[in-house]
């Protein structure tokens, strides 16, 4: 199983805070890491049903909170979708394009972005904890759409959603 360390550290967590280990948490952290993208909780509840497992629409979202609090799943609010999850690997870590036209999601890694982080923080006598970067704008075929001869140069002010 390639999720091993998490599970432990999930279930670490759990019994440090006092929490029982249930075979929904188990099922619903089975469920999240074998997911490859952002979902929903809905989407998950759904996934979940869908394997014949019974579970609460509470359960699902009380654990999807127990999940971010121990730092392997994270809960951002992508483009006009609302909260999106999506699980986290120990020292891995990315930030997004959104599209606001399709609401297409695109994850990238820049060891640019991460360095100039690293430089600002020691600027500022700053230890981080974590970081959010969520580029807002339009898709290659949504910028070609809303510009009928597709020389779309920036998204409309109107098209751009709110990061």
């Amino acid at each position: 199983m390639m999720n091993v360390r998490e599970k432990e550290q999930f279930l670490g967590f759990l019994r440090d805070r006092g929490q029982r280990v249930t075979g929904e948490r188990l099922a619903l952290f089975d469920e999240i890491f074998s997911q490859h993208g952002h979902i929903d909780a809905e989407e998950l509840l759904a996934a979940m049903r869908a394997r014949g497992l019974k579970i609460s629409r509470a359960t699902v979202y009380r654990n999807l909170d127990l999940l971010v609090e121990s730092g392997l799943a994270r809960k951002s609010r992508l483009g006009s979708r609302g909260f999106l999850y999506e699980h986290m690997h120990a020292g891995q870590q990315h930030d997004h394009l959104v599209c606001a036209g399709c609401g297409r999601v695109v994850e990238f890694v820049s060891p640019g972005i991460v360095a100039l982080q690293a430089e600002i923080c020691r600027a500022h006598g700053f230890v981080p904890a974590r970081h959010t970067l969520q580029i807002a704008g339009l898709c290659n075929r949504c910028a070609e759409e809303a510009v009928p001869d597709g020389l779309a140069s920036a998204p409309a002010p109107g098209r751009m959603a709110h990061v």
